[in-house]
């Protein structure tokens, strides 16, 4: 009897990149640990917080990217989201005072791109819904807490929250109905 063998030769570029990556991961799993070492031994502000983040960081997005929802869309929330925690740490843990300008500039620029990728080809990006409604959510949130008075009302929230609140218009008054579907599709428990 002669067995075949069904999966896909293991080429030099293929074993050369998950040697890498493990390399890699082991090389940053070693940082982190003397990171947080340090930050201890020296005491003082924990800014070993902010290495694991941007080491995570760095992990997520160049050596273990996303494999179901790796498109444009989803990609960019997640750098927006991603780099706002990564703002939100530095400022909280390293030098306060800035955060409450920086990131809501940061949303808008990752609202505004959600929405280019989005009406440049609305027949394929339809399937990436999602993640923007994710994008559109912070910045309405961010809006209606900057009415009730939390973070103090600027022009980048401004500009955040009628960004998204555009954006949601548009996607509502491009989509209609189907706008429904995507939700039911996305939220389906069957």
């Amino acid at each position: 009897m002669k067995v075949n063998i069904t999966y896909p030769k293991q080429t030099k570029k293929k074993l050369f990149i998950a040697s890498f990556s493990s390399t890699a991961r082991w090389i940053m799993l070693a940082a982190a640990y003397a990171c947080v070492i340090i930050n201890i031994a020296t005491g003082g502000k924990a800014w070993s917080v902010v290495v694991l983040w941007g080491l995570w960081f760095v992990w997520s997005f160049v050596f273990s990217p996303n494999m179901v929802e790796f498109n444009r869309i989803s990609q960019t929330t997640k750098l927006m989201v991603y780099t706002c925690i990564m703002l939100i740490l530095i400022n909280n843990l390293l030098s306060p005072g800035w955060a409450m300008f920086v990131v809501p500039i940061i949303c808008f620029a990752g609202v505004f791109i959600n929405g280019v990728f989005f009406l440049t080809n609305i027949k394929r990006q339809r399937q990436n819904l999602m993640p923007m409604i994710w994008a559109i959510a912070i910045a309405l949130i961010a809006i209606i807490a900057a009415l009730a008075g939390w973070p103090e009302m600027n022009w980048p929230i401004i500009a955040l929250g009628s960004t998204g609140f555009a954006l949601l218009a548009v996607s509502v008054g491009v989509l209609g109905k189907d706008i429904l579907i995507e939700f039911v599709k996305r939220f389906s428990i069957k």
